[in-house]
């Protein structure tokens, strides 16, 4: 059960998900006379002592971690990226379209600390919604996407999509833009995602501004967890270690709590 994660996310809340899939599993495990109980994980938003342990505290049989690792030696993104995450707290996140799914309006939640991806990314959708054709867009529009936003002309970027979708063998695709300029217009859009996205893995420092970066404030609370001790620095961050020391501290803590319980059962 993913709940509200960085990249794309639906914003669900654990509290009300979890025991809802949790009640479908033993209604239908009763009704189809299941042998072996089915296990349910939990994640989204885990990435402290604290969490973990409210998610095996709801009953969930394992925990998936996600952001919180996208801040290690392992992880595929650039250096740059891995610092700029390394400082940020769980307010520097927001939520953007998502570019797979631009026309559906659809969200992803990415890094806001330090970068203008998220503000710029909604105002690509608002304008969607409102124009149908880029010829409609005010001038002074048209004038701030290409110099300030994409540092290029429509006509030199919808030039770089059809030799994508050429080289992709999706003819169709470009033939629909000729005739559909509403159609035309997100595909000029979603290469700003495209972008942003390779920027942001490149490292490319002059397009920091522009990085796309999924990531939730899962990552931001595990920062400040860490802070002062030798998992800061994102370069001693390894998965497992982090993996490790996260349930250990979550088994501590569980037990602290069951003997507080019993503690207070005894005092009543």
């Amino acid at each position: 059960v993913e709940c509200d994660s960085g990249g794309h996310t639906d914003r669900g809340q654990p509290t009300v998900l979890l025991p809802a899939i949790q009640t479908q599993r033993d209604a239908l495990s009763q009704t189809l006379g299941f042998t072996q109980r089915v296990r349910i994980g939990l994640a989204g938003g885990i990435g402290t002592p604290t969490s973990a342990a409210a998610a095996f505290i709801m009953g969930a049989d394992f925990i998936v971690t996600g952001s919180i690792n996208q801040c290690t030696v392992e992880a595929g993104t650039s250096s740059l990226v891995k610092e700029m995450l390394q400082g940020i707290n769980v307010q520097d996140t927001d939520y953007a379209p998502a570019g797979d799914m631009f026309e559906m309006g659809s969200k992803v939640q990415v890094l806001k600390k330090g970068v203008f991806f998220p503000a710029r990314a909604n105002k690509l959708y608002q304008i969607y919604q409102q124009y149908d054709d880029l010829d409609a867009l005010p001038i002074t529009l048209q004038t701030q996407l290409q110099t300030k936003f994409f540092k290029q002309s429509f006509t030199e970027i919808w030039q770089e999509v059809v030799d994508y979708l050429t080289n992709t063998n999706r003819l169709d695709e470009i033939n629909k833009a000729e005739t559909d300029t509403k159609y035309k217009m997100a595909r000029i859009f979603k290469w700003y995602f495209a972008k942003s996205m390779q920027f942001a893995f490149a490292g490319t420092a002059h397009e920091r501004v522009n990085f796309q970066v999924h990531t939730g404030p899962a990552l931001g609370a595990f920062n400040q967890w860490v802070k002062g001790s030798d998992l800061e620095p994102w370069r001693n961050r390894y998965v497992a270690d982090i993996g490790l020391k996260l349930m250990q501290e979550t088994a501590e803590l569980l037990s602290e709590k069951t003997q507080l319980l019993l503690a207070m059962s005894e005092c009543s």
